[in-house]
């Protein structure tokens, strides 16, 4: 069964790869969007942000699935789920039947994701997983740098819904694949799901998100946007309390006594909100901006994406060889240098040019960072421990994308919204605050690089 592991996974590799590639194809287009449908930046970010959400909620659940049903039942489910969610984001004539669309979308990107991880670990063998690890790392790190750049080339001259419309047949035809290639792997088990902490985490996280994103309207109640942050903190608290005393938690929250695991995470979490920075604030600013059309943006954007996905690759051998240090110092070094310089050079007329170079030396700082880091936090922790590793490695990254996209448009609204200057002068106000902002989280992960330990490695 498992002699060809690559013909097994390989349409869990294009539902991941799509699902990866749905969180950041409405970058480009939401210049577009805002204008067809009538919103503003805060509620546009919005069809970003409720994606990583539920997908990061959804991710605790799947590990608990995962364990309770087959693997082609739980992949027909959740791939078909994305399909509806596709479809319905497609057609819907308003933005909350849209907003609708993206959380059905995100729910099935929520299941595939660790199920995708988990089956590669059961079928590839252990002197392969290297190599698995990169085609994870490829995945997680091309797929969602190349979303704006298609969005951008399509956007151009036809409708951004043209990016739901195509996406689906592709969908369906990785279905009829996975009908004819996927098989059941790893056993099952017959625990009960506690529905308490899928209600403490749900409405945590959303509740945190909503408020953060109600920071940032000018029109919002202070009050409300107050109690929205404290309610979702508090259930945040009661859901991690709780899974710390269940026998089988929905996430193992014991994992973060471990040193190791716990800053790779925290590198983890400041990485992705540095890379959701990048790919959500340069297309606002060149299409708001600068005036550059969805495909200029879009094509500005490509080089960047595609060095991402080969140093993601390349990241991972050196890793091998050399150990975590050099890849995470020299990554960090990298980002924190090019979100200082965008943050110093960035104005009304800055080189088109040299804000592209710049956001390839981002990517390409990236890219570096993001195997090694996965790898460490999975090395970190005894092997009976990875199944709990893996889903909670890409809960808090997940969640940590949303947070970070809901806080960089608020930082830049508020500032654009206290500034008495007008158009485009308050936007500038507000994108320096943004990637200042993205410089300091840079600067954090790379002062964190310099406290983690080596394991098996001598670097």
């Amino acid at each position: 069964m498992k002699s060809r592991p690559g013909l097994i996974v390989s349409s869990l590799v294009i539902a991941n790869f799509l699902g990866q590639l749905m969180q950041t194809m409405l970058n480009t287009a939401l210049p577009r969007m805002m204008l067809d449908l009538g919103i503003n930046e805060g509620r546009a970010q919005w069809l970003i942000t409720v994606y990583y959400l539920t997908a990061g909620i959804t991710v605790p659940v799947a590990g608990f699935l995962i364990g309770r049903f087959t693997t082609r039942g739980l992949f027909f489910t959740s791939a078909t789920a994305f399909a509806a969610g596709t479809l319905i984001a497609g057609i819907s004539p308003n933005f909350i039947l849209i907003l609708n669309g993206r959380i059905i979308q995100g729910l099935g990107a929520g299941l595939l994701m660790p199920l995708f991880q988990t089956t590669i670990l059961r079928v590839f063998p252990k002197g392969k997983i290297g190599s698995a690890m990169g085609l994870i790392g490829l995945v997680m790190g091309l797929a969602p740098a190349l979303g704006p750049t298609l969005s951008g080339l399509v956007v151009q001259e036809h409708s951004w819904r043209i990016l739901f419309y195509a996406l689906l047949p592709v969908v369906i035809a990785n279905l009829l694949l996975a009908a004819f290639s996927l098989q059941n792997v790893g056993g099952r088990h017959r625990e009960k799901l506690d529905y308490i902490s899928i209600l403490f985490s749900t409405t945590g996280f959303a509740g945190l998100l909503y408020g953060v994103n109600l920071a940032g309207d000018q029109n919002g109640s202070r009050v409300w946007t107050g109690a929205a942050i404290l309610s979702g903190i508090l259930f945040i608290v009661l859901f991690i309390r709780r899974q710390l005393k269940l026998t089988v938690p929905l996430l193992d929250f014991k994992l973060f006594r471990n040193r190791n695991f716990s800053l790779a995470s925290i590198i983890g979490v400041l990485m992705f909100i540095v890379m959701v920075g990048g790919e959500l604030l340069i297309p606002l600013y060149v299409q708001n901006v600068r005036g550059l059309t969805p495909r200029e943006s879009g094509l500005m954007l490509l080089p960047g994406a595609l060095l991402l996905g080969c140093t993601s690759v390349i990241s991972g051998k050196i890793y091998d060889r050399y150990g975590v240090k050099i890849v995470l110092r020299g990554g960090f070094t990298l980002i924190a240098g090019v979100a200082l310089l965008i943050s110093l050079m960035l104005s009304q007329d800055s080189s088109i040019l040299i804000l592209a170079v710049l956001y390839v030396f981002l990517m390409v700082g990236i890219g570096f960072i993001m195997t090694p880091v996965t790898a460490y936090a999975m090395a970190s922790v005894p092997p009976k421990m990875i199944p709990h590793a893996s889903p909670m490695t890409i809960s808090i990254r997940s969640l940590a994308s949303s947070l970070g996209g809901v806080l960089l448009i608020a930082i830049m609204t508020i500032t654009m919204n206290f500034s008495s200057s007008s158009f485009p002068v308050n936007m500038m106000y507000g994108f320096h605050a943004a990637f200042w902002s993205l410089t300091v989280v840079a600067i954090a992960g790379l002062g964190l690089s310099f406290t983690i330990k080596g394991l098996t490695h001598t670097s």
